[in-house]
Formats: structure tokens, C-alpha cells, sequence
């Protein structure tokens, strides 16, 4: 685990697997997360991938300080990309799940010059009603009792086959849960309910696999159809899965991933 300074802000990076001379993916995580919401998929992919990750921690998540006011998309993007240029990366790719899916389709746009492909993972341009409210109740659920809101994400966030299989260890699984909630969650969860970059979605110029998930129940699949359909030349795959598709197949994304990766770069 390492941090970089950038300004008044600490940013949280990980360095996972690869070569020096092979293709190197920025990961950005989501809305409570940090640094290994991406671990279940880094574990899945093919022995000698030769890919390496930097996995980018958003401000009130892991080593990254807490954010100082509202958070914009626009400084979730200055940080990832910070990151990149410490690291001596001029070419990437980006990937994202959830708001890291908006951080990295805003990556792929402000910075398309340098990035190679494009994966968005359960990601969206425009938050509709039901996500606003969605992402309230996430933050009284949390100021009232992370428990509780564990375990709403597990019976919500997951598909009834996953929590089946969940069920032996749900105990330990909401004691992960608790603990994983990150104390910059509520700045996260305010830019989610006002997140808008439908005018940036024009301007992505690599190749873009959007993943959804069908029975995401936060952000419907109706959106990776959406950005599909107007990010010129962009793949749509959709997973039998809730919106925890991360963690429910990440074998499945791991394979998807690694395909568009290794093809785009």
C-alpha cells in the first residue's frame, strides 16, 4: 500500500500483479468501498494474465484522506490520474464498479489520449429518482445502524441463489460488511444522488465494454443499456447478478475484463 500527496489530499494506491512491460488497468472502486472491493475479481483471473492494477482509493476510503468539501467526479478523476503520472504511466486502461464505473467512463473522457479501453461495471450517467432515494436511505441506514444497513445490501445487493449460499456464513459476512463501511461513505453517497455526465459520454474514444447486471435493483440494468447505446462503438454484457455482481461472479468479470483488456491493448 502506498500514498501520494496530492495538494492538501493523501491518495490511497495498491500496486496488484503484472509485469512492467504489460497493460496496466487504474481500478476505481464504489460507494463505501475501498481499495479491495476488486480483490474477488483479481483472484479469478487466468494464471499469467501479465496484467498489473492500481487500485485508487476515493477520498474517505482506506489510506486517502477525508474529503474536504462536496465531492465532484472531476476530483475523482484529478486523483486517479495523479496517481498514473506519479507512476510514470502515459497509456492505461480503466475500469470501475459502481461510482468507480462514472469515475472511470469520466477518466476515458478527460483523459482520452492516454487510455486504451474502457470497463464499466454496474456504472451509470445520470442518477434517476429512485437512485437518489435509494442512496438516502443508504445514508440514514448507515447513521442509524451499519448493521442494519448491511444487512438491507446483502438481502438487496444480491440475488436469492447468492444469499443461499451466503446463508452458512451471514454472520461473518455482515461483520466484514460493518467493518468495510468507509468514513468518507456519506460524501460518496451525496455525489451519487447528483452525479450527471451525460455530457462527457461523447467524448470517450476507447473501446468501452459496459457491464450490467439484470437484477441490480440499485442501478437498474437500463443504464449500462443506456450508456451502450451512446458511447460510440461500446460492448454490453449482462450478468445474471444484483448489483454486488463483484462479489456474487466475479469469475464472470474477471474473464470479461481480461478479455476486453488484453484485445484493446
Amino acid at each position: 500500500m502506498a500514498t501520494l500527496q496530492l495538494g492538501p489530499d493523501t491518495i490511497g494506491y495498491d500496486i496488484v500483479g503484472g509485469s512492467a512491460d504489460g497493460p496496466v488497468v487504474l481500478l476505481y472502486h464504489g460507494t463505501t468501498q475501498d481499495r479491495a472491493a476488486w480483490d474477488f475479481v483479481l483472484a479469478a483471473l487466468p494464471d499469467g494474465h501479465g496484467l498489473s492494477f492500481v487500485k485508487v482509493e476515493f477520498p474517505g476510503a482506506g489510506e486517502s484522506s477525508m474529503p474536504n468539501g462536496p465531492l465532484t467526479v472531476d476530483q475523482l478523476v484529478e486523483g486517479g490520474v495523479a496517481v498514473m503520472d506519479h507512476l510514470g504511466h502515459d497509456q492505461f486502461h480503466v475500469a470501475g464498479y459502481s461510482l468507480g464505473a462514472v469515475a472511470a467512463l469520466a477518466t476515458a473522457a478527460r483523459a482520452a489520449a492516454r487510455v486504451q479501453t474502457v470497463t464499466s461495471l454496474c456504472g451509470w450517467a445520470l442518477s434517476d429518482p429512485r437512485m437518489v432515494l435509494t442512496f438516502d436511505l443508504w445514508k440514514r441506514l448507515i447513521a442509524a445502524d451499519r448493521e442494519l444497513f448491511v444487512r438491507y445490501a446483502v438481502a438487496d445487493g444480491f440475488t436469492a441463489p447468492a444469499i443461499g449460499t451466503l446463508e452458512p456464513m451471514l454472520g461473518e459476512v455482515i461483520a466484514l460488511g460493518v467493518a468495510s463501511i468507509q468514513p468518507g461513505s456519506d460524501a460518496q453517497l451525496d455525489l451519487d444522488m447528483c452525479l450527471d455526465i451525460t455530457g462527457l459520454l461523447g467524448e470517450i474514444t476507447a473501446p468501452a465494454l459496459i457491464i450490467g447486471a439484470e437484477d441490480d435493483r440499485w442501478v437498474d440494468v437500463s443504464h449500462s443499456r443506456s450508456l451502450a447505446e451512446v458511447i460510440p462503438g461500446a460492448r454490453l454484457e449482462v450478468l445474471p447478478a444484483g448489483h454486488v455482481v463483484i462479489q456474487e461472479l466475479p469469475a464472470d468479470v474477471a474473464r470479461l475484463l481480461h478479455a476486453h483488456v488484453t484485445a484493446g491493448g
